[in-house]
């Protein structure tokens, strides 16, 4: 079995450089607002309607490309993977998540990234306090489908399909920004040890 390592990062500065360092005695903090055209702001906003969640996302290769969701936009795109459901598994959670989105049956491997992100989502006006978990995952089975897509997806996502590298970097990852670097450094890693033929 894969050894799973992770390192935690912060999305906003309530607790300036130190994230284990007591939390101000307020009921402000600050989110960022993603809008349907990627357009990111900063607001502050009462804790106390923040809504917890738990979201998990796979980072998969097939002959050198990368798996993506594409949303919003012709440029846009995330990683396929969702919401953790109450009283659900998170590992079944993100199997679940990249079937409906993508078709495909997925293996998890190892944890890429976790982040701690506080943001509005575009389609539903709640402010969220998520945990993201990013996951490395080989594809077992499946084929590219929409068949799994709920009323929301359907607004906003299109088919999943691969591209390469390069093409991923000209993207516009929809979501958190903060994922890129350590994602780009993971592919890298992979190409370099020769375990997908090409960048």
């Amino acid at each position: 079995m894969a050894k799973l390592v992770s390192r935690v990062v912060w999305d906003h500065e309530a607790r300036g450089s130190n994230p284990l360092a007591p939390t101000r005695m307020s009921n402000k903090v600050k989110a960022e607002t993603i809008t349907k055209d990627n357009e990111r702001s900063e607001v502050e906003i009462d804790k106390r309607d923040l809504v917890f969640s738990v979201h998990v996302y796979a980072v998969a290769m097939r002959d050198g490309k990368i798996l993506i969701s594409p949303q919003w936009k012709d440029s846009g795109y995330d990683f396929p993977g969702g919401r953790v459901d109450l009283g659900e598994n998170h590992i079944a959670a993100l199997v679940r998540e990249v079937k409906e989105e993508t078709g495909y049956n997925i293996k998890p491997t190892k944890i890429i990234e976790v982040f701690t992100s506080l943001f509005k989502h575009p389609k539903r006006d709640k402010p969220y306090h998520s945990i993201l978990i990013y996951y490395a995952a080989e594809i077992e089975s499946g084929e590219i489908s929409t068949d799994g897509f709920d009323k929301h997806e359907m607004e906003y996502a299109k088919e999943a399909r691969f591209v390469t590298f390069e093409e991923m970097r000209k993207m516009e990852l929809m979501s958190n920004q903060r994922v890129i670097e350590p994602i780009h450094e993971y592919l890298r890693e992979q190409f370099d040890t020769g375990k997908q033929d090409k960048l």
